[in-house]
């Protein structure tokens, strides 16, 4: 492979050895894309640097050309994110002083992403790496009682967005972090969120003020359908709001924000309603801690996941940043 340079890793960087155009890229990246394939099912994680990528329609272009699958929406997500185009979204607009912990995408959904791709727009001055892990090597670090409880009893995630609320617009203007449910289905049509919750196999029920509570049951481990490799593959840890999730000033603010339960934007429970041990989480957040790893944005940078395999999150950061994302099915 004459025109690139593979360096073999998690994630495995893909490099040009000189800049090419935009015909030039999709040349190649139609050649190689075969090979390319084969090292993301490897490895989990692929970053392509120096391709000459510099609008959100080359990204696009990008994703088109590596012939993964189709877009899908973010229907049924509530990670603060915007709308770019009818395929790109922001990754995430959650406030720069939050770590987000890694994870897959939309893992609490019957129908999830099978890859996520991100795309760097501005190169972030400070950290605010998408950070990634390895679901597989997490799966085979995790303590086995703990895998074993959470197999056997399955996982319900529970979630309260609203219609209207000035004060959860306020909130939302320091915090950014809780969609009305308006925004998490892109629709203000109550028959059409029950249309898609019905079809996802996910229970409703509507509130008061139109506020409507929403429980997902699922498991908290999965089989990749090709390599038939086992992968810890669950947001139980970021369902549940603690002081190693948030920090303590964030869950202090957070306890006195959402002082009803039926506000509270998340909560997770084992399938049977039993409330997860906090040292279970907590040792789920130090696994995941020790087994994720970073490498920092350049503008261009196209990073492209296998959703079941690798899980991403996100660096603090400051200054200026912003990387795109296409979700791909």
């Amino acid at each position: 492979m004459e025109d690139c340079r593979i360096e073999d890793g998690f994630p495995t960087l893909i490099t040009v050895n000189k800049n090419l155009n935009s015909h030039d890229w999709k040349q190649r990246l139609a050649i190689y894309k075969a090979q390319f394939k084969q090292q993301l099912l490897k490895r989990g994680a692929l970053v392509f640097r120096d391709f000459s990528i510099d609008s959100t329609e080359n990204f696009s272009d990008f994703i088109k050309t590596m012939d993964l699958g189709s877009f899908v929406n973010y229907i049924g997500g509530d990670s603060p994110r915007d709308k770019v185009t009818n395929e790109i979204y922001t990754s995430t607009e959650a406030p720069p002083s939050i770590y987000i912990p890694p994870h897959q995408e939309l893992s609490y959904l019957k129908t999830y992403p099978k890859y996520i791709s991100f795309y760097c727009e501005i190169e972030p001055q400070i950290q605010g790496e998408t950070v990634i892990a390895d679901a597989r090597k997490v799966y085979q670090r995790l303590d086995s009682n703990v895998i074993k409880h959470f197999q056997e009893k399955g996982l319900t995630y529970i979630s309260h967005y609203y219609q209207q609320s000035k004060f959860m617009d306020v909130i939302n203007y320091f915090a950014n972090s809780h969609k009305s449910w308006v925004d998490v289905f892109e629709t203000d049509k109550k028959e059409e969120v029950e249309a898609f919750c019905q079809s996802n196999e996910i229970r409703w029920k509507w509130l008061r003020s139109n506020w409507i509570e929403i429980r997902h049951t699922r498991p908290a481990t999965l089989e990749h359908p090709i390599t038939k490799e086992t992968v810890w593959f669950n947001q139980a840890h970021l369902y549940d709001f603690n002081p190693r999730l948030l920090g303590l000033v964030n869950f202090l603010a957070m306890k006195f924000i959402y002082f009803r339960r039926l506000t509270r934007l998340h909560e997770v429970t084992f399938a049977d309603g039993s409330i997860i041990p906090r040292e279970d989480l907590y040792h789920i957040l130090d696994v995941l801690r020790k087994n994720t790893v970073s490498l920092p944005w350049k503008k261009g940078d196209v990073m492209i996941l296998d959703n079941i395999l690798t899980m991403h999150g996100r660096a603090t950061f400051k200054g200026k940043r912003r990387i795109l994302t296409a979700l791909i099915s």
